[in-house]
């Protein structure tokens, strides 16, 4: 397993965590692996897409027109960075 393929595993790991520390009667938050990307789901349909640039996360959130920077935070060093701007976060009304 390459060291890219690692490093996404592992934030896979962390965002579904973080997904399941949050799910109420029934599961609205998830984490989906799609192709190189990481996608936070709210009700199955993507929100928030999170993809590895080679130095740090970079974040989008899903638009009309498409996928746009978010606003909150659009890239992040670290995994844990991301939930600590997650928490709190307008998405948080999701959970």
């Amino acid at each position: 397993m390459s060291v890219a393929s690692l490093r996404l595993e592992r934030a896979r790991r962390q965002l579904a965590a973080f997904c399941r520390a949050r799910m109420g009667a029934r599961p609205v938050v998830d984490c989906a692996l799609q192709d190189d990307a990481l996608l936070l789901r709210f009700d199955g349909e993507p929100g928030l897409r999170l993809e590895w640039d080679g130095a740090a996360w970079r974040v989008s959130w899903r638009a009309a027109q498409g996928w746009k920077p978010w606003p909150q935070l659009p890239r992040a060093a670290d995994m844990t960075v991301l939930i600590d701007a997650l928490e709190q976060a307008p998405l948080h009304v999701h959970w």
